[in-house]
């Protein structure tokens, strides 16, 4: 009994010993390996990228992004919104291109950081059409807008309220010293009349 006794506990020394041995075998060429990480990085062996996402968006939720088909980029680098460049980690500036009817984004500058997604958007707002009335008539006879992008703006710079009219609007009143601002719904031709003058009407093309 004592012999058997003496080879179970033998037996199982072995098998702990065994175990340990296969434990250190597979712990190894992990440490191995994360030490080379860890110098590769320290000596600057290894370069880790980041990602600059370049994206447009437009204020007007009827005319998106989309419709705009504009570039923007980095120095050397370019393409047509949205899309997403691979870079080593530093600042960018992003240029963005002009677009028909919208103010240009200004530059932005972006820090891309190894390893994470940085953003670059270019916010493009609606550049609107002024159109003063003073002495009984309009500062302009024609303009052209986008429809359901471009704010008309009447601006009446004088002491008395002005009315204007068209069929499109039926009658707008202006009070003095005072805007008023209108957004085309749909495409065409349309004429206004500046009420109780004898101004030659202003004519908008909406596209």
């Amino acid at each position: 009994m004592r012999y058997f006794a003496l080879e179970l506990r033998v037996g199982s020394l072995q098998r702990k010993r065994r175990r340990r041995i296969g434990t250190l075998l597979f712990l190894v060429p992990i440490l191995l390996l994360f030490a080379f990480v860890a110098y590769a990085i320290i000596e600057g062996e290894i370069a880790y990228d980041g990602t600059l996402a370049i994206r447009a968006q437009t204020s007007s939720r009827y005319y998106p992004a989309e419709y705009l088909n504009v570039s923007a980029g980095i120095s050397g680098e370019s393409g047509i919104t949205p899309f997403s460049l691979t870079l080593a980690p530093g600042t960018y500036t992003v240029s963005f291109s002009g677009a028909r009817g919208f103010f240009t984004p200004a530059d932005r500058s972006v820090a891309v950081i190894a390893g994470l997604t940085s953003y670059a958007v270019g916010v493009y707002n609606p550049i609107p059409v002024l159109v003063s009335i003073g002495q009984d008539k309009f500062n302009t006879t024609s303009a052209t807008v986008l429809d359901r992008v471009t704010p008309l703006i009447w601006i009446n710079p004088t002491s008395q309220s002005e009315v204007v009219t068209s069929g499109l609007t039926g009658q707008i009143l202006i009070p003095p010293m005072q805007n008023s601002t209108y957004v085309f719904p749909s495409p065409g031709t349309f004429s206004f009349s500046l009420v109780g003058t004898k101004s030659p009407p202003l004519v908008v093309t909406s596209v």
